[in-house]
C-alpha cells in the first residue's frame, strides 16, 4: 500500500493549546435534553437486518445474521462486521487524498457508548494506569473546580488516549472502524441518519454554526457556550440493532488509532495504517474523527477526516475505545 504524505493545508490542527486566546464559558452550565423519540431513529437498512438464529443462541449470546455471536461488555455497543461487500470509504475523486475506495471490515466490535468521560479517566489515573490531562487550559474538563465527571476528558493526546484504551483490554478506533460505526456503510449524511440537520435549537449536536472564528478558536463559541457538553446529552444518536452510540457526531474530535495518510485507490481489508513509507518509524500526525463543539457541522458528516500532532492536548480534542467481542 503506497501512501503520500498530505500537504500542511491538508492537515487540520485543533489550535488553542494552553489558557492563551481561551475564555472561560459564560452561563450556567449545560442541562441534559430529553433523549428523541423512536421516530428520530433511521428506517433499518437491509445491511442492518438480523437473520433468525437456529438453534437459539444461549444466555450470553445474540443473533447477527444468522449466526450466535458474544454480546459486549456494558456500556460498549456491538457493531457487526461489514460483510463481504464492504462499503465504501471516503468521498474524493480518484487521486485525492480522501478518495473513494471500498472497505472490508472481517471482524465485529464492540464501540464505547460515549465518550470517555472525565469520571471514567479519573478512575485510571487513581488506579495508576493512566497520567492526569493537561490542567492549564481554561476548558479542561478535568479541573477539579468544574465538576464535570459526565463531560467528555479533553486535554489529552493520543499517547495518553491509547493508554487508557489499553488498561480496558481496548485500543483506539481505527479510522475504517470509525466511519463503519457512525456512517453504517449506507451513505447517510450524519451519524443518526439523513435528517434533521443539527442547529442549536434542536439539541442534535454540540457544534459551531460556521466554525469558530481564527481570532478565537476555543473560546467563548459553540451552540451552548464555549464547552463540551455531557454525554449522552444531545438527540443525535446513532442506533445499531444491538445499542446506541451517543455524541459520536460532534461534542469533541475523538484520537483514531491510525497515521493521517492519504487514502489508496485499490480495495482495503481491516485497514490501520501505522507508518509511512517516508517516515522512520512510527508517524507524528494521527487522523481525528467526529467533529467538536468549536467545528462546523461539516465536521461531522460520518466520511469527514481531520488530524493532529499526536502531542496535541486542546479543549475539542477526546476519545472513546473500542475491542473485540468476547
Amino acid at each position: 500500500m503506497t501512501f503520500r504524505i498530505a500537504s500542511a493545508a491538508a492537515v487540520l490542527f485543533l489550535l488553542c493549546q494552553g489558557a492563551s486566546g481561551c475564555r472561560k464559558a459564560k452561563g450556567s452550565p449545560k442541562q441534559s435534553v430529553a433523549a428523541p423519540s423512536a421516530s428520530a431513529a433511521p428506517a433499518p437498512t437491509a445491511r442492518s437486518a438480523a437473520k433468525a438464529c437456529s438453534p437459539a443462541c444461549n444466555s450470553i449470546e445474540h443473533c447477527d445474521s444468522g449466526r450466535c455471536v458474544p454480546h459486549c461488555p456494558e456500556g460498549e455497543v456491538y457493531i457487526p462486521a461489514t460483510g463481504p461487500d464492504g462499503f465504501m470509504m471516503g468521498r474524493g475523486k480518484p487521486g485525492e487524498f480522501d478518495q473513494k475506495h471500498k472497505v472490508v471490515l472481517t471482524h465485529p466490535l464492540c464501540m464505547d457508548q460515549t465518550e470517555v468521560t472525565v469520571a471514567a479517566y479519573r478512575r485510571c489515573v487513581e488506579a495508576g494506569h493512566c497520567t492526569i490531562p493537561q490542567l492549564r487550559d481554561i476548558n479542561s474538563n478535568y479541573r477539579p473546580a468544574y465538576h464535570r465527571d459526565k463531560h467528555p476528558v479533553n486535554m489529552v493526546n493520543w499517547m495518553q488516549a491509547t493508554a487508557y484504551c489499553k488498561s480496558r483490554g481496548q485500543a483506539l478506533p481505527t479510522e475504517a472502524q470509525f466511519e463503519w460505526a457512525s456512517g453504517h456503510g449506507d451513505g447517510r449524511t450524519w451519524p443518526w441518519g439523513n435528517k434533521p440537520a443539527p442547529t442549536c435549537d434542536n439539541h442534535f449536536a454540540d457544534f459551531t454554526p460556521g466554525g469558530a472564528p481564527k481570532s478565537d478558536p476555543a473560546g467563548d463559541v459553540g451552540c451552548y457556550g464555549g464547552d463540551t457538553s455531557p454525554v449522552k446529552s444531545l438527540k443525535g444518536i446513532d442506533r445499531w440493532p444491538d445499542g446506541d452510540l451517543y455524541e459520536i457526531g460532534g461534542n469533541v474530535w475523538e484520537w483514531t488509532a491510525d497515521c493521517y495518510v492519504a487514502y489508496p485507490s485499490t480495495p482495503q481489508v481491516d485497514p490501520s495504517p501505522q507508518s509511512h513509507p517516508r517516515l522512520h518509524g512510527d508517524c507524528y500526525v494521527r487522523s481525528l474523527r467526529g467533529g467538536g463543539w468549536n467545528r462546523s457541522d461539516h465536521s461531522m458528516h460520518p466520511w469527514v477526516r481531520a488530524a493532529s500532532k499526536r502531542t496535541y492536548r486542546v479543549g475539542g480534542l477526546g476519545f472513546r475505545c473500542v475491542r473485540d467481542p468476547t
